[in-house]
């Protein structure tokens, strides 16, 4: 899925080990090199905790995204990749009642990071009844990714309508089968906001997209789907970097921001509204980003706080100078940084703020994790910068789990989509 870019060798097993995780600077210019930074182990702050299994009754098909709206129904969404359904049920821990909400009616492509790839609901779904899917079209004029509006149905709450599909946004040709990102979410200011990877192939030395700003490839991009304009079915919010300021004359007017090789999963936060990513990297590093409005994240001249080596041959975009991960962790142990590390992993899955109420300890802190190892960690920011981060679980004490992405409950508790088909959750470890 969101995996880097074999699937086999994401798949082999790793050593169970423990964390020393890296605190960033949030920001460096396109020239600067930070020097080996230095970890911080287990902070007394960030709790200690385990995973259960939070439904136990219920088992899904490649699960990759969990959504709800704001309607009062209890209910929880999630999207089924490969089968391209979203099936619905209870937010109960005992719920049995998993219904088929939607069936995409096209055919969709379905490689290892293809197929039904987002899902979320209009903010005001319960006055219109909208809400929005990003998959991988398997068109006639060849491979799309296509985010499209459908309408829940008249007559049932728990089906949506498929013939009431409407394609919104509708990507270039893909130019290959991964690095499709696929996360789709609105932000507290009532645009959508979409992820789409670097285009594929190794180091973005092909398409080089990382710091084009003019396509669509490497970017999150910001649309307004309640106001069509200039023949399009969305519209441009007006602070999109192309619409406030010159500098910004070369960028395509849908792109909020630029340099990212993969976002599988971007979130917000929803007590302040900021946005968090997790970016896939390319074959050393995983990094966490703050997205700002017109930021760019340096890919592919650098690789979370490392240079790139094959990407020094592209120039940086003069409209925004690189912002730096606020936390990375590596595929292995580099001796040029820190030979003692072992923060490992292969494929980042982007993660939440924790704003729930049943672990006090974590509040605030943005948790993510490691398809290949399992590994969950958490980081604290402050003013943009880390300031507390460790590991939160003992993989050697639990079944590791790959986990594709991460959701919220009604009440804010954080849940874990897995490929063993469970939904988990966090709880303490106690002794």
């Amino acid at each position: 899925m969101h995996l880097n870019d074999s699937l086999a060798a994401r798949m082999l097993p790793m050593a169970l080990v423990t964390l020393s995780l890296a605190l960033l600077p949030a920001s460096l210019t396109s020239e600067a090199q930070a020097g080996p930074p230095a970890p911080l182990q287990d902070p007394a702050g960030l709790p200690k905790l385990k995973t259960e299994v939070a439904y136990p009754n219920l088992k899904f098909d490649r699960p990759v995204a969990l959504a709800y709206p704001e309607d009062g129904s209890n209910l929880l969404f999630v999207a089924e990749q490969h089968k391209a359904t979203v099936v619905s049920f209870p937010d109960e821990r005992d719920a049995t009642d998993l219904q088929e909400f939607l069936k995409l009616p096209d055919p969709i492509n379905k490689d290892n990071e293809e197929g039904l790839l987002g899902l979320t609901f209009h903010p005001k779904y319960k006055q219109n009844g909208e809400f929005f899917v990003y998959y991988s079209a398997k068109d006639p004029e060849g491979r799309r990714s296509v985010v499209s509006r459908f309408k829940v149905s008249r007559d049932d709450p728990r089906k949506a309508d498929p013939a009431s599909e409407q394609r919104i946004w509708i990507s270039a040709k893909d130019p290959a089968s991964n690095h499709n990102g696929g996360c789709i979410a609105f932000g507290p200011d009532g645009f959508l906001y979409i992820s789409l990877g670097d285009g594929g192939a190794a180091d973005d030395a092909i398409f080089t997209t990382g710091q084009n700003p003019k396509d669509w490839f490497g970017s999150i991009l910001r649309i307004d789907v309640d106001h069509p304009a200039d023949g399009k079915p969305y519209g441009i919010p007006g602070d999109n970097p192309r619409l406030r300021d010159t500098k910004f004359a070369d960028w395509a007017p849908e792109v909020y921001c630029i340099g990212l090789r993969n976002v599988w999963k971007f979130t917000f936060d929803r007590e302040n509204g900021m946005l968090w990513a997790g970016d896939v990297g390319q074959n050393q590093w995983e990094m966490v980003h703050i997205i700002q409005n017109g930021g760019n994240y340096g890919w592919n001249i650098w690789e979370a706080n490392h240079k790139f080596g094959p990407g020094r041959k592209t120039k940086v975009d003069p409209a925004s100078p690189i912002s730096k991960p606020i936390a990375e962790y590596p595929h292995g142990v580099d001796p040029r940084y820190n030979p003692d590390r072992k923060d490992v992993g292969q494929s980042i899955t982007g993660g939440y703020v924790y704003r729930g109420k049943a672990l006090p300890p974590l509040a605030g802190v943005y948790v993510y994790g490691d398809y290949q190892t399992g590994r969950i960690w958490g980081v604290r920011a402050r003013d943009g910068q880390a300031v507390e981060a460790g590991e939160l679980i003992d993989v050697g004490k639990q079944k590791v789990l790959n986990i594709a992405a991460f959701g919220e409950d009604h009440a804010g508790e954080i849940l874990i989509l897995a490929f063993d088909g469970r939904i988990h959750k966090l709880v303490p470890a106690g002794n």
